[in-house]
């Protein structure tokens, strides 16, 4: 039979399959491979009544996150809280640098906006500046209906720190109790909440509900980084053509920032991620 790997726990596979859910284990020989079966693999598997199933081929991915670990992803929704936790910048873009490695389209999802409306206009502001789909969510208004129709046929990973948000939407789009976390009134910083990744759906929504996490390392050449800021291919007319657009003379990109045509916060936090990927080598 042929399935998706739907959630993983405890070393047990389960794989949707022709409208039913069935448990695996994975055979021996993948210990021998460099392909470990992940939530959101196409596999081929055998099952008979009443014994445990195994999966015998995992097929080939179209791309993989590893933070959340998941493959065959068609959209990583990247949420962003206005506060509890307070956001942090260069978190968000090596979230989306990320996937953005993997050729995973990204939407910007603003959440908690109603906490502070003014600093969620600005953050939307800065993201939608900066080439990408943004939504202002909050759960006082209709933009979680506005979200779940933009989504509908896609399989969809929500990416974001711990306590950022991401059961509370899930919970919301697909209209179903999913445990939710809460701030630690001591660090102001989320819980995790999210043990082990499993895909949830509804209709024709799909959504990897994921552990969220603290810090995001990333591993990709630094002399890569300027092809993951969209907004910098538009302005690429620089003297060189292997500038990286931090110190070279004559450089378009940093012509643009100085004229406010590229966000100086998105190049700060290039120039930032930058240095610190000179300062572990390139991968």
């Amino acid at each position: 039979m042929i399935g998706k790997i739907i959630k993983l726990t405890g070393g047990f596979y389960y794989i949707l399959a022709e409208g039913q859910v069935y448990e695996t284990r994975a055979r021996g020989n993948f210990r021998h491979t460099k392909v470990d079966p992940i939530v959101g693999d196409n596999v081929e598997f055998k099952f008979e009544e009443k014994t445990l199933g195994y999966i015998e081929k995992v097929y080939p991915r179209k791309n993989m996150l590893t933070r959340p670990k998941v493959a065959n992803v068609d959209m990583a929704l990247v949420v962003v809280p206005v506060m509890d936790p307070k956001y942090n910048l260069v978190t968000i873009d090596k979230t989306i640098i990320q996937a953005e490695h993997q050729d995973i389209d990204v939407t910007i999802l603003i959440n908690k906006c109603d906490l502070d409306r003014e600093v969620s206009e600005e953050l939307s502001r800065l993201y939608k500046n900066s080439g990408f789909k943004t939504f202002m969510i909050s759960f006082k208004d209709d933009s979680i209906e506005h979200l779940r129709n933009y989504i509908r046929g896609k399989t969809v990973a929500l990416c974001g720190v711990s306590g950022a948000g991401k059961s509370t939407i899930t919970s919301k789009i697909l209209d179903r109790d999913v445990e939710v976390g809460k701030v630690s009134d001591k660090t102001r910083r989320g819980k995790h909440t999210t043990r082990h990744t499993e895909i949830l759906f509804k209709d024709d929504i799909y959504i990897f509900d994921t552990p969220g996490f603290s810090s995001l390392s990333l591993n990709i050449d630094r002399d890569e980084l300027k092809n993951y800021f969209r907004e910098f291919q538009k302005y690429s007319t620089c003297k060189f053509n292997n500038c990286n657009h931090i110190k070279e003379p004559k450089c378009g990109v940093k012509e643009a920032v100085e004229a406010g045509k590229i966000e100086k916060e998105r190049y700060d936090n290039y120039l930032y991620i930058y240095e610190e990927l000179k300062s572990k080598g390139d991968y």
